[in-house]
């Protein structure tokens, strides 16, 4: 199997430019949590932590850390940083919001593809 870096990249710089394509980079996550969890995400002292996360994604940073980690055949960092930011996504888009969806979706496909190029060295 020829490696997945080049459709991982195609996959993870699409909802970026999605994004970017509104007018500028936007959060993805941030407006679609609840005022109540934010303030808990404020109060223990995480809410720049929580941002820097939300921007790091929604600008492509962690989905080229994926790209990179796949290209360096370490899959398991890979596989970490996109279903992280596709779980995160999914349970953002459940607040109904379009943009998450849009970055669950790609992330998800990414993780599949390299969950199955992992299987695939493994021999399996």
């Amino acid at each position: 199997m020829r490696s997945p870096t080049g459709v991982l990249l195609l996959l993870v710089a699409t909802p970026s430019a999605v994004n970017l394509a509104g007018g500028g980079p936007t959060w993805i996550w941030t407006p679609s949590l609840p005022a109540p969890l934010l303030r808990l995400v404020a109060e223990a002292g995480l809410l720049d932590a929580w941002l820097v996360a939300d921007l790091l994604a929604a600008v492509g940073i962690l989905g080229g850390l994926a790209v990179a980690a796949t290209a360096a055949r370490d899959l398991v960092v890979a596989a970490t940083l996109l279903a992280l930011v596709a779980a995160v996504s999914l349970a953002a888009a459940a607040a109904g919001a379009w943009l998450p969806l849009v970055y669950a979706l790609a992330y998800t496909a990414g993780l599949m593809l390299v969950l199955r190029a992992g299987n695939h060295r493994r021999g399996g």
